[in-house]
């Protein structure tokens, strides 16, 4: 092993983006990531701040930075890591280093390939990275570049879990709350493990299920509940302790209560939104995981084709009119809505959002939440941000006759409203629009364009396989006669034994041009509006979930999770 102060006595190079600004103003001008108006006031502002430039404009909502990492990568020629999340890095691999020295050189180690090590960097002195690796493990390095905070959060991550062991400790302090029988033991240690635990397998949801003799504790993980560990029914009073923390009524176990607390697991600030219900066993209790500071994805890191970005971006960039985004509840609606906002640019427009609640925090827009015990609904939020000079309004649901009325007025004025309205169908929602009491002229005057989406679960690369189909299953999917090989996961570490790792969406796209407006002005029938699509080549989400699974994406299994079987 290297002394530590050894390496801290080479030379830091780290990537001064201040002393290449004019070709990293160029490069991200010629790719019309940012205009010459955004240079000029970029650099202006750096001559009060002294950031790195890149950096700079992150923070200003100019470019992102997702955008900003593939410009230097290019820079520097290495090969740009575009996954979503980093790959979970080998145990052994991790070992050679420590947590503090990747963070102070911004990068870390992943695996080892022949005598070489694959390692991510973000931000950092390549010369610096290489002699380390060199001397710490005696394999030549791999550097590829990926988003500078992805690279921080990865480090964190994956240090402290290779660390501490949280499955162990869940199951320790679980026998020790069960062997207390005299109730001195804090469950509040127990909480905790579970919530990082609940981090570490990338849950959305904890469901604390009580049964006859015992209790269940769930996680939602890409859209499934999955079980994770049983335990005794002595260790019921984690309930309370969860309800005391969420400023909960403990002594009330008849009615349904609502509560919420904050903490922060690997330093990430986490609002956690807690509900209680009476069952016939006790209280079945449901957490809510809503990680604070995440960074907003680019349209083209969703999983959307080449194709549909543009068309989609189109919608998005529209001075006036209403996109609305559909689909059930978790299906990914909120994070394409602001990566749409992205995309339409955040520098040199005023933009507001209201929503219930704020799920991702972006820079340089006024952001509002929901407040009904102060009767701040998505109606009245409109109505309010008509008076602040808005160019962009973000209305987190449609769900009432006032919302509506209220966005579609906004759409009218000359404004670009982007909303979610709960149908199941891109044409669902003319008629649902119509339901709610807008006129059908007004739809056809305002409405700009729908998505659709769900999102099925990818199957894991990590152990992804090919098969041969059955028959009945073949014809899920297809309708050649010849079978072909689908893919399935095994199940490995980096998926916890599903199969599965991560999501992508599936949808139906709807820009409303001139034949469309015409169509609905005219209030022709739902009939006609579904051949109006099918005339016009739009794709359906049964289709492209069938599509994703011929070209093994995603298994049969999840196709039939998600869009089920046709119906005659």
């Amino acid at each position: 092993m290297t002394n530590l102060a050894e390496e801290t006595n080479v030379k830091s190079m780290d990537v001064d983006v201040k002393s290449q600004k004019v070709a990293i103003g160029t490069l991200l001008y010629t790719q019309k990531l940012i205009t010459s108006e955004q240079l000029k006031y970029a650099l202006q502002k750096q001559k009060v701040t002294e950031e790195k430039l890149g950096e700079l404009m992150v923070r200003l909502g100019m470019i992102t930075d997702n955008e900003l990492a593939p410009i230097l990568s290019k820079q520097m020629g290495l090969e740009y890591y575009s996954d979503h999340e980093i790959e979970k890095p080998d145990d052994n691999v991790l070992a050679m280093f420590n947590q503090e020295l990747c963070l102070r050189s911004k990068f870390i180690p992943i695996k080892r390939e022949g005598d070489k090590l694959i390692v991510i960097v973000g931000n950092a002195n390549l010369s610096y990275v290489s002699q380390i690796v060199t001397k710490r493990s005696g394999l030549r390095p791999k550097l590829l570049m990926a988003d500078f905070g992805k690279v921080t959060s990865s480090v964190k991550f994956h240090y402290f879990f290779s660390n501490y062991p949280i499955e162990n400790l869940v199951q320790k302090e679980i026998k020790i709350l069960k062997k207390d029988m005299d109730q001195v033991h804090n469950p509040d240690l127990l909480l905790d493990y579970i919530l990082h635990l609940a981090v570490k397998q990338r849950a959305t949801d904890i469901h604390i299920q009580p049964d006859t003799n015992s209790a269940h504790i769930s996680f939602r993980i890409d859209g499934v509940l999955q079980p994770i560990v049983g335990m005794s029914k002595a260790v019921v009073r984690l309930v309370s302790s969860i309800k005391m923390r969420s400023k909960m009524d403990i002594t009330e176990q008849r009615l349904p209560q609502d509560g919420s607390f904050t903490t922060s697991v690997i330093e990430t600030p986490y609002d956690v939104r807690v509900s209680t219900l009476s069952t016939e066993y006790g209280e079945n209790v449901v957490l809510r995981l809503l990680p604070g500071g995440v960074l907003v994805r680019d349209l083209s890191q969703l999983g959307f084709l080449e194709d549909d970005l543009e068309v989609m971006k189109k919608m998005f960039s529209q001075p006036a009119g209403i996109v609305l985004l559909t689909g059930p509840t978790g299906s990914g609606k909120t994070t394409t809505l602001h990566a749409g906002l992205r995309a339409h640019g955040l520098s040199g427009k005023n933009i507001l959002t209201i929503e219930d609640p704020i799920e991702y925090k972006l820079p340089v827009i006024c952001q509002t939440q929901v407040n009904r015990k102060a009767n701040y609904t998505f109606g009245t939020a409109i109505t309010h941000f008509l008076r602040h000079d808005p160019d962009v309004m973000l209305i987190g649901e449609i769900r009432d006759k006032e919302t509506a009325e209220a966005a579609m007025t906004a759409a009218e004025t000359g404004h670009l409203v982007l909303s979610t309205l709960h149908v199941n169908s891109a044409i669902g929602v003319i008629p649902r629009l119509k339901a709610l009491g807008i006129h059908s002229q007004i739809i056809a005057d305002s409405l700009v364009g729908v998505v659709s989406q769900r999102l099925l679960r990818k199957i894991c690369t990590h152990c992804s396989e090919s098969y041969m189909p059955e028959l009945d299953e073949w014809l899920q999917v297809s309708d050649d006669i010849e079978i072909s090989e689908l893919k399935r996961g095994k199940g490995c570490s980096h998926c916890v034994g599903s199969g599965y790792l991560g999501r992508i969406p599936i949808y139906e796209m709807l820009p409303v041009g001139k034949e469309f407006t015409n169509a609905i002005a005219n209030d022709v029938t739902r009939e006609e509006i579904s051949k109006l699509v099918e005339k016009n080549g739009l794709v359906s989400s049964r289709q492209m979930a069938k599509d994703r699974v011929l070209d093994g994406v995603t298994s049969v299994e999840e196709y039939m999770r998600i869009i089920g079987l046709e119906l005659d």
